[in-house]
């Protein structure tokens, strides 16, 4: 095996093609971690990738304030930072991401080092809050990707068009037109939504408190966790979703673990993992008949709109005691002013709506007296628990609870198979390998380098350890590095779900699909399938 080569590069000019002068930070590298994934088993949404570059910064190149330096003005947040490494045959992309923070050492008489920080897109789905349209009757996916659009991504280099932002709005060019497929790979969900986003609002708290709407990152884990899908960020920074049946097929390991492992993390029957009681909250909606009724409506104040200007006002749905409520069929009516006069549109949204007030006047202000936003109430009323429960479980280990709260499920047949779902894999005491450590040599390779440097989110592995007994396929969820030693000594740690657990069919243990109706060899029900919902 040839030596592997490691690549650290970041974009400062934001030009996309990482080959500018100091581009390439690989030779001033002394350190480099990073994460991606999920660290839990059945963790619906995964946690922001994180990459920390500990790098020399002797001449200062990497003290933003020195003003002599040659990347000084281009250390900034949000430059795309890439991790590539390259075997002799194959080149892979390991992590993608952006600059958080630059923090350089202090005192010439110090370390004289700076340290990196960049990270993945999740928290800017966190900080993001959503205005998302009423979706009805959708798939998870299709949410998804609508939630997705809500987000300003900045793009990597200037390949995406930007209207109006020289450089990068020569579509065609240098640029192409930026969609959601960008940022994502979207897999069909399996589980389809009446109404979605209504009630997507933080109740309770003081009377006086507002009642916020969920931001990007709470809707995507309300959708996924119905679903009981999963989304993450892969090696190369994309927003991946998986649905529920994705983890359950089987797939034959990449390699097997025979007592040659670092290390490894095991525990029987662990506390976060034996549930015998499962409660599902779900929240059935009611929709009323009148499309009159008042969603929101301006009182004891003006909207003033100056002469050749537009005014957009968000405003959000209430019912009469004040609860955040969610609205269909909305229009915007009894509009009046107390002086001049303006056109009016409205542009609706699941619990909210824009009101874009237009001033085409040169002469006065428009002064909005009066303003009602009507539609047909969606209201959620009392919560509905579904429960599932294993007495035979609760006998012999206790009682162990699992809740789960999800608006996103309004029927209560659905919050049943999730509970059902989710006892089944959860109610019985077993051994789980929750994390797997592995060593090589980062560049002259050895041990499992070839596994370290291609295995990654959803590969398949088996373990079987001699001293616990322990004999099990698992999917890799997450996974941790760290080059440290001049890139000599690669550290790798990877978070691990079990695989499903085989059946006896006709006396031999197979590893079965779930049942898919018209799917080839998916169909076979009782033989190669089982039922899954």
């Amino acid at each position: 095996m040839m030596a592997t080569t490691w690549t650290f590069k970041i974009d400062w000019n934001k030009d996309g093609d990482f080959d500018d002068s100091n581009e390439d930070v690989s030779a001033r590298v002394l350190q480099a971690s990073w994460f991606l994934g999920f660290r839990e088993p059945y963790q619906d949404v995964a946690d922001n990738s994180v990459l920390t570059l500990v790098v020399r910064n002797n001449d200062r190149l990497f003290s933003p304030e020195n003003s002599s330096g040659a990347l000084y003005g281009l250390l900034l947040p949000f430059r795309a930072v890439r991790v590539e490494s390259f075997d002799g045959t194959t080149t892979r992309i390991h992590w993608v991401g952006r600059i958080e923070s630059i923090q350089p050492m202090v005192s010439a008489n110090g370390q004289r080092t700076a340290q990196i920080v960049a990270a993945g897109v999740m928290h800017l789905y966190k900080a993001a809050e959503t205005q998302l349209a009423l979706q009805e009757n959708k798939r998870t996916d299709e949410i998804i990707a609508e939630l997705i659009k809500e987000v300003v991504i900045p793009p990597a280099g200037n390949q995406a068009w930007i209207l109006g932002v020289e450089g990068s709005s020569n579509a065609g060019q240098s640029t192409y037109m930026s969609d959601v497929t960008t940022y994502s790979v979207l897999e069909q969900g399996k589980t389809s939504f009446t109404l979605t986003g209504d009630n997507w609002v933080r109740q309770g708290g003081f009377a006086d408190a507002e009642k916020d709407t969920f931001d990007v990152y709470h809707a995507i884990a309300d959708v996924v966790g119905a679903e009981r899908g999963r989304f993450f960020l892969n090696r190369e920074g994309k927003a991946i979703f998986w649905n529920r049946h994705h983890l359950l097929y089987d797939v034959a390991p990449t390699v097997t673990f025979s007592d040659d492992m670092m290390g490894m993390t095991y525990t029987y029957a662990g506390v976060n993992s034996l549930k015998n009681e499962v409660i599902v909250v779900c929240h059935p909606r009611t929709v009323s008949a009148s499309s009159t009724e008042i969603l929101w409506q301006l009182q004891d104040d003006v909207i003033v709109v100056e002469p050749g200007q537009t005014r957009k006002v968000y405003v959000k749905f209430q019912d009469e005691k004040a609860s955040r409520i969610g609205g269909k069929d909305v229009t915007l009516t009894d509009v009046t002013f107390a002086y001049g006069s303006a056109s009016y549109t409205i542009n609706a949204k699941a619990n909210g709506a824009e009101l874009v007030f237009t001033n085409d006047g040169n002469g006065e202000p428009a002064v909005v007296q009066t303003a009602i936003v009507r539609g047909k109430k969606i209201t959620t009323y009392n919560r509905i628990e579904a429960k599932a429960q294993d007495q035979t479980s609760m006998s012999f280990y206790g009682r162990r609870t699992m809740r789960l709260n999800l608006p996103g499920l309004s029927a209560l047949e659905q919050a049943q198979y999730v509970a059902d779902f989710e006892l089944l894999r959860r109610k019985q005491p077993r051994g789980e390998v929750s994390s797997l450590a592995l060593v090589s040599h980062g560049k002259s390779g050895g041990e499992y380098h070839a596994q370290q440097l291609a295995l990654t989110i959803g590969s398949s592995i088996a373990i079987s350890e001699s001293q616990t007994g322990h004999n099990r396929r698992y999917f890799i969820i997450g996974e941790a590095h760290e080059l440290a030693q001049g890139a000599t000594l690669w550290k790798t740690t990877w978070h691990l779900e079990s695989a499903p657990d085989p059946v006896i069919v006709g006396g031999t243990n197979i590893n079965p699909f779930p049942w898919e109706l018209n799917a080839t060899d998916h169909s076979k029900l009782g033989e190669s399938t089982y039922l899954t919902y």
